[in-house]
C-alpha cells in the first residue's frame, strides 16, 4: 500500500459556527446511542505515567549498552527519522550485547527465542512496567480527578497501540486482548482493551522492528475488518495520537474506505487534542487523509480542548452502567454465545421457545430476567433507539432512519429531534449526557413515509 499524505485542514466548513464543541461531540454520541469506543495513543501514557514516546523508548534501550553505545544522532544521520529502521538497528546492537557482556541482564529463556530483537523488547517492556506500577495511584495522583472521570466513561472497548498496562489500572475489570488475539476474539462482548501492537506483560508480542511492522502491515486489513464493527456502530474518540502516526495511518485508511460518507467524512470518529494554551477554550478543525490508492479523501473531526476532564465527563456513561462490572457483562455474553453455538444446537439443553419469543418482542423482559430495571417511565413510552427503529422498519442501519427524519424536516419544516414530543424524547442519562429514544408512533410514521403514503404530524 502506498503511504497516504496527511495534512491538517481549516475549520470544518459543514458545521454551524454557533455550535459548540460540546454540542457537536454530544451529537456524535446521541447519533449512535451506544457507548463510545476509545482509541488511545502514547500521549495519554506520557501524561499520566511519564511513559516515553517512540523515540524516547529507543533512546532508553540504546542507553542500556553503556559507554560503548553510539550516540542516537548516529542513527538519525544514517536513517533520518525512520524510527522503524532506527529501532531495528538498535535492536541488532542489543542482540550482540545480550549474547556477550549483557547476558546477565536478561531472563535466560529469552536466549531460546527465535526473535533476535526480543532483548530490546524486554528492556523497553521492563521500563514501562516499572513506570506503570510507580505512577498509577488513582487517589494520590495529581490526575486523580481525571482518572475518575476517564474511568466513568465506561467505553464499550478501548483500542491502543500502547504497550503499557496503564489503561488496565484505570479501567478496572477490563480485559486486555493482545496482538493477534484480536483476530480470534468475539467483538460482541464488552469491556476489552485491545493492544493491537502488543503489551509489555509479554515482551515477545511487541511490534517494534522492521520484521514486526512487515508482519503488521500484512495483517492490518484483517485487523481493520475485525475492528470495523466498532468504527461503524459506535462513536470513536481518538486520544493521544497524531493522526499522521504510522501506527494508525493504515488502519484509518481502511476504515475510511468503508465508513466514510459521500463527502468523505468519517462522521463518528473524532480526534481529541489537548492544548492548555488555546485561548478560546475549544476549537473545531478537521484532518484530511489523501488516499493515493483510490484517489479519495477522508476527513476526521478534530476537537482541540483546554480541559480533558470536561471531555471525559461529556463522554461519561449513564449512572447505571457505572455500577456494572465489565467482567460480569463479558460472562453473560460468553454464556449466551455458548448457549447459541454449542448447547442449543447440540441438544444439551431444553429450549422454551415461547419464552425466547417473548424476550425478543419485549425490550423489558430480558433486563428483568437479569435483575435489571429501567430507571424511568420514558423508556416505556419511547422504547426504541434509532438503531432499533431501523430494525423495526427492516432498514440497514440508523443512517437510513436519519434520512427519513431529515426528509420530514424538509417537507414539513419540523425537526423531530429539536424537542420532546410524541415521536421523540431526549432522555438525560447523566449530568450532561443524554440519549434519544423513539416511540411506537414514530415507527408507524416512518413506516408510512417509507411506503410513500401521505402523512401529517401530530402535536404533542
Amino acid at each position: 500500500m502506498t503511504d497516504s499524505k496527511l495534512t491538517a485542514a481549516a475549520d470544518i466548513s459543514t458545521l454551524e459556527a454557533t455550535e459548540s464543541v460540546a454540542a457537536v461531540m454530544q451529537g456524535i454520541i446521541e447519533e449512535f446511542e451506544v457507548q463510545p469506543v476509545l482509541f488511545v495513543g502514547a500521549g495519554l501514557a506520557r501524561r499520566y505515567i511519564g511513559a516515553p514516546d517512540w523515540e524516547g523508548a529507543l533512546r532508553f534501550a540504546l542507553s542500556q549498552l553503556g559507554e560503548s553505545a553510539p550516540d542516537y544522532s548516529y542513527f538519525l544521520q544514517k536513517f533520518g527519522d525512520d524510527k522503524v529502521r532506527i529501532g531495528t538497528a538498535i535492536a541488532d546492537l542489543i542482540f550482540e550485547w545480550a549474547w556477550k557482556d549483557g547476558r546477565q541482564q536478561f531472563d535466560q529463556a529469552l536466549f531460546k527465542e527465535p526473535d533476535r530483537h526480543v532483548f530490546m523488547k524486554a528492556l523497553i517492556a521492563s521500563r514501562l512496567n516499572e513506570l506503570t506500577s510507580a505512577r498509577i495511584d488513582k487517589e494520590a495522583s495529581q490526575y486523580s480527578s481525571e482518572f475518575s472521570a476517564l474511568s466513568n466513561i465506561r467505553p464499550h472497548a478501548i483500542i491502543t497501540t500502547n504497550y503499557d498496562s496503564m489503561l488496565e489500572e484505570i479501567f478496572e475489570g477490563y480485559e486486555p486482548i493482545v496482538g493477534r488475539g484480536v483476530l480470534r476474539y468475539d467483538l460482541n462482548s464488552f469491556g476489552e482493551i485491545f493492544h493491537i501492537h502488543g503489551m509489555a506483560r509479554d515482551p515477545r508480542s511487541l511490534v517494534l522492528t522492521t520484521p514486526d511492522y512487515e508482519s503488521w502491515h500484512k495483517q492490518s486489513r484483517y485487523f481493520a475488518a475485525k475492528l470495523l464493527t466498532y468504527f461503524v456502530e459506535h462513536p470513536v474518540f481518538v486520544f493521544g495520537y497524531g493522526l499522521g502516526d504510522p501506527n494508525v495511518r493504515t488502519l484509518l485508511q481502511d476504515i475510511g474506505r468503508v465508513a466514510a460518507d459521500e463527502s468523505g467524512l468519517i462522521s463518528n470518529v473524532a480526534q481529541i487534542v489537548w492544548n492548555p494554551e488555546l485561548k478560546t477554550g475549544a476549537a473545531q478543525s478537521e484532518f484530511v487523509i489523501d488516499d493515493e490508492d483510490d484517489g479519495r479523501q477522508y476527513r476526521l473531526r478534530v476537537f482541540t480542548v483546554t480541559s480533558l476532564i470536561d471531555v471525559y465527563e461529556l463522554l461519561s456513561a449513564r449512572h447505571e452502567l457505572k455500577q456494572v462490572n465489565p467482567a460480569l457483562l463479558r460472562s453473560l455474553a460468553a454464556r449466551l454465545m455458548k448457549l447459541t453455538r454449542r448447547d442449543i444446537p447440540g441438544g444439551t439443553v431444553d429450549v422454551d421457545y415461547s419464552t425466547l419469543e417473548k424476550v425478543t418482542q419485549d425490550d423489558e423482559l430480558l433486563p428483568r430476567m437479569l435483575g435489571l430495571t429501567f430507571a424511568d417511565s420514558d423508556n416505556k413510552t419511547h422504547p426504541f433507539t434509532i438503531s432499533q427503529v431501523a430494525d423495526e422498519l427492516g432498514l440497514k442501519g440508523w443512517n437510513a432512519v436519519d434520512k427519513i427524519i431529515k426528509r420530514i424536516k424538509v417537507e414539513k419544516g419540523v425537526d423531530l429531534r429539536s424537542s420532546d414530543n410524541c415521536y421523540h424524547e431526549r432522555i438525560k442519562t447523566g449530568k450532561i449526557s443524554a440519549t434519544r429514544k423513539w416511540s411506537h408512533e414514530a415507527v408507524d410514521l416512518f413506516r408510512a413515509i417509507q411506503a410513500g403514503n401521505a402523512y401529517d404530524l401530530r402535536d404533542g
